[in-house]
């Protein structure tokens, strides 16, 4: 439990988390579950912990380990994760900046 969990509880949604597990040598290999996130639309350009800036299209914060090459599915729209922005001291929430949606979904 993180001191995000309430906050999720309160307000999250349920989104579908397709987290990449390899390749197969010709397509990206997946694994999805469904998550609860915050999530905030709103273009912006941010910075990565890594220092990257980034054109985001939204802002999701959670508990699950998502990071860059993920993709989030919400209301039936992929968004792929573009990069980390913060994780938590100990690893039990972090933020994540999404790109443009796509038509698709799980």
């Amino acid at each position: 439990m993180s001191l995000l969990s309430p906050y999720l509880a309160a307000h999250g949604v349920s989104v579908s988390w397709k987290h990449k597990t390899g390749n197969d040598g010709d397509d990206d290999t997946y694994s999805t579950s469904t998550i609860t996130v915050l999530w905030a639309h709103g273009a912006k350009v941010i910075r990565t912990a890594q220092g990257d800036e980034l054109q985001c299209q939204a802002i999701c914060k959670c508990e699950a380990a998502v990071e860059a090459g993920d993709v989030l599915t919400k209301d039936g729209r992929d968004y792929p994760v573009l990069g980390l922005v913060g994780v938590a001291y100990d690893g039990s929430m972090r933020s994540v900046a999404l790109g443009g949606s796509r038509s698709g979904g799980a």
